[in-house]
């Protein structure tokens, strides 16, 4: 039987979960009980709608504002907005910038995301598998150009660094010896097409080139490995992988200095239970609903945006609208937009999305919403919220 769950909890649930909600939505996840509401949000993703563009190969701009008005859509109207929120923390995770992947097209960072969709809440180990082998990953960390003779130490830096151990935990020496275990893991056009006669709907997909591989024996953390598969089960093998997520995951979902002891605990259920249940133990812990850890987190600007759309009944964003070119400028002044953080570590986040100009959009944004005419539900977006002066107030801006 699901242990009680009162409304203000379910509020903070969906909240933190979802980024929008309801007081509707909150009442029904409170009649629920805890369990059967934290089991339903965290049901299996919906997928989004499919992806195709008339905008030509060299039109990026165009397409990259059509996924992302396409993304946020869909995260407003999504039976599955949890998957959403989660795709997030993935994205700022496994971070690829559109600007900065010359070749990669709008349908392949949409495929990438719905990798992240379908994945996202598995095992952290199949996850890592199919990332590695993610064109997108591969173009925009240039292990796409790695031969045995110049090893591009990029993708495997970075595996160490941002995507699994974290620094400290490895040698420079790992980082070459991983980066020749990964020589020869490329791309190609699907089909086998020519880039210069494809139309943008023509994905990259991965493709593996013996004649570019390093074979010789490597040593990795101490063991003993020739390819990239090798390398990818020492890491998920490596206690120090599910510290260092589960501290990650913590701060994105609980605070911004978890508990050590929740870190090692989340640790062994991440290992074991994977994603999923990760997220199961912590919107279940009763130290998720503590008056200390609420309010705790500030809203990125995607999650304050998305949770002041759905709370004002906004459900379509078309690209060519005034609303949509609307919503994408706020975006770029609030210094998040989809699909193109800033650096290879993703975005700061915290404080830093409440300087002047991206704090200033913010305000902006209300009157745009306020424009659309409609009523707005305030319950779950920010805690005592009921009219649209609120939003000026600081609990607006906290999760």
């Amino acid at each position: 039987m699901s242990r009680p769950l009162s409304l203000l909890d379910a509020q903070h649930l969906l909240r933190r979960a979802a980024a929008r909600g309801t007081r509707e939505e909150a009442e029904e996840l409170s009649a629920m009980g805890l369990e059967e509401a934290v089991d339903r949000l965290l049901r299996d993703p919906a997928p989004a709608p499919p992806y195709a563009t008339r905008f030509a190969r060299n039109q990026r701009a165009q397409q990259h504002r059509e996924i992302s008005l396409l993304w946020i859509e869909h995260w407003l109207t999504t039976p599955t907005p949890a998957a959403e929120r989660l795709v997030l923390f993935w994205h700022g995770h496994f971070t690829s910038a559109f600007q900065a992947t010359m070749g990669a097209q709008g349908v392949d960072f949409w495929n990438q995301f719905a990798m992240f969709r379908r994945l996202g809440y598995g095992t952290f180990g199949d996850f890592l598998k199919a990332v590695v082998r993610d064109p997108v990953m591969l173009l925009y960390l240039n292990n796409a150009e790695s031969r045995k003779e110049h090893p591009n130490q990029n993708w495997a830096r970075e595996l160490l660094e941002l995507y699994t151990l974290g620094p400290g935990h490895y040698s420079e020496a790992d980082i070459l010896e991983a980066a020749r275990a990964f020589t020869g893991w490329t791309v190609r056009l699907k089909g086998g097409l020519n880039p210069r006669e494809a139309d943008a709907n023509a994905p990259w997909e991965f493709t593996f080139r013996p004649a570019w591989h390093d074979p010789g024996p490597k040593t990795f953390l101490g063991q003993r490995v020739e390819g990239g598969e090798e390398v990818l089960e020492v890491l998920i093998a490596h206690p120090q992988t599910y510290r260092f997520l589960s501290r990650k995951l913590l701060r994105f979902y609980l605070s911004p200095e978890p508990p050590e002891a929740m870190v090692e605990e989340g640790a062994r259920v991440l290992r074991s239970e994977g994603t999923r249940g990760f997220l199961r133990w912590l919107f279940t812990h009763e130290a998720f609903y503590h008056p200390s850890f609420r309010n705790s987190l500030i809203k990125g600007p995607l999650e304050y945006l998305v949770g002041l759309l759905y709370a004002a009944g906004i459900r379509e964003l078309p690209a060519d609208s005034s609303l949509g070119k609307g919503v994408y400028q706020a975006l770029a002044a609030m210094s998040q937009i989809p699909f193109d953080p800033p650096t290879v570590a993703g975005w700061e986040g915290g404080p830093t999305w409440l300087a002047e100009t991206p704090y200033l959009a913010r305000l902006n944004l209300i009157t745009a919403v306020a424009n659309q005419g409609k009523s707005l539900d305030l319950f779950v977006f920010m805690e005592g919220g009921k009219a649209l002066a609120d939003l000026v107030k600081p609990e607006a801006q906290l999760l």
